[in-house]
């Protein structure tokens, strides 16, 4: 359940790039791949018809980890989780509008612009 590419002699060099771990099985016979000059593009076959959620299987954990992290029974949990993660992974733009928005929020909070229990 993984395929090779291998680039032999582009500018006097090699590549080689690996796809381990593959979701499912893919059907060699039935995968193809188009050169063109500025790129490779591989067509892997399904060995069966059947719907793929991602490519590889630690893709496939990485997004069960993600999701269970915001499928919680209280809703504001799962809407600070992503806010949280969005500030860790964000660039200073985003963190300085996402502070922004949350100070705003709190005077509107604390004016009485907006219930508490939201």
């Amino acid at each position: 359940r993984s395929f090779d590419l291998l680039v032999k002699n582009l500018n006097g060099k090699n590549y080689t790039m690996t796809f381990n771990n593959l979701l499912k099985p893919i059907s060699v016979e039935g995968s193809s791949r188009k050169i063109k000059t500025d790129t490779v593009l591989v067509m892997c076959r399904k060995k069966w018809e059947e719907k793929w959620e991602c490519l590889t299987q630690v893709e496939k954990e990485s997004k069960e980890k993600e999701k269970a992290a915001y499928d919680t029974s209280d809703p504001s949990e799962g809407l600070m989780n992503l806010l949280k993660k969005m500030y860790a992974e964000g660039d200073d733009e985003m963190k300085r509008t996402i502070n922004k928005a949350w100070v705003e929020s709190r005077e509107k909070q604390s004016k009485g612009d907006i219930p508490m229990d939201i």
